[in-house]
């Protein structure tokens, strides 16, 4: 029986906090690296394919930078997030998680904040840095035939609106489409880590078939009813001037932040049913 006081407190947190990342420094460490070689890697090979300053202005233009840097924070959130809970795979895992002399809320918050809240951050740090190791390295190679561009910023609001593609929509679309995109990466770091609660052996995987399996299901449903109760080629054009509008990012970011908040709700209930016995979710 768990004699610890359920309520939050902070220096059992902030211990509990120490343990977890001491505990995992390797990992974490090798992935933070791993991240920053990949970024580095890509921006100094990006900037050497660009063979004269016109082939420059148009990869800063097209905002591929940013772009690339959405997809790879895309996987490593979704990644890390299935991370979270691997303890829990081993009766042993279980036990040193459970019986530790700290609250359920404290041990789930310290979890978020490592697997979900620090990537983010952390991520942004090696996307910078990335760029200004790009930089150091090819700038004393700069002449007139090959240039070297300036830092680029990846935690302005347009980080994510690289579909916009350089067209000339109004900014409050490019700004919906941006916001659109973060909350949705903050929904799928969200769904995964639910996912390493429900199944902490072969997270990624198991969340991955779930969430492609029920997104499958719901278009073929919205697909035939497109195609029952309404004109494809009307509704085609009404969805056209949906997107171009922003109300379609809008909706978005509606359904994206109610699945974070679902999800992480769902994965407090869940992780507060788990037990050193058993890993199943329905008990």
């Amino acid at each position: 029986m768990n004699t610890v006081s359920q309520t939050f407190n902070w220096s059992r947190f902030v211990t509990t906090l120490r343990k977890e990342i001491v505990e995992n420094r390797r990992t974490i460490m090798f992935s933070v690296i791993g991240i920053y070689a990949m970024l580095t890697i890509f921006m100094i090979l990006g900037n050497l394919t660009t063979a004269s300053p016109y082939e420059n202005s148009i990869i800063m233009e097209g905002n591929v930078p940013q772009a690339f840097v959405f997809m790879l924070l895309s996987i490593v959130v979704i990644v890390m997030s299935s991370m979270a809970f691997k303890g829990l795979t081993t009766k042993a895992g279980r036990s040193n998680l459970m019986m530790s002399p700290s609250s359920s809320l404290e041990k789930y918050l310290v979890n978020v904040l490592i697997y979900v809240v620090a990537m983010f951050v952390l991520f942004f740090v090696c996307a910078q840095l990335a760029d200004l190791t790009r930089i150091a390295v090819l700038k004393p190679f700069e002449d007139k035939d090959f240039v070297v561009p300036g830092p680029i910023n990846f935690m302005n609001a347009e980080t994510f609106a690289f579909m916009d593609g350089g067209a000339k929509s109004s900014g409050d679309v490019a700004c919906w489409i941006g916001l659109s995109m973060f909350i949705g990466t903050i929904a799928n770091a969200a769904m995964y880590f639910l996912g390493s609660v429900v199944w902490p052996r072969l997270s990624l995987l198991k969340t991955f078939v779930t969430i492609f399996a029920i997104q499958s299901a719901l278009l073929i449903v919205f697909i035939v009813l497109i195609n029952v109760c309404a004109e494809p080629q009307a509704f085609g054009r009404w969805f056209r001037d949906f997107m171009r509008f922003g109300g379609f990012f809008k909706m978005s970011c509606v359904i994206s932040t109610v699945l974070a908040v679902v999800s992480f709700a769902m994965s407090w209930i869940l992780f507060k049913r788990k037990d050193v016995v058993s890993l199943k979710w329905w008990k």
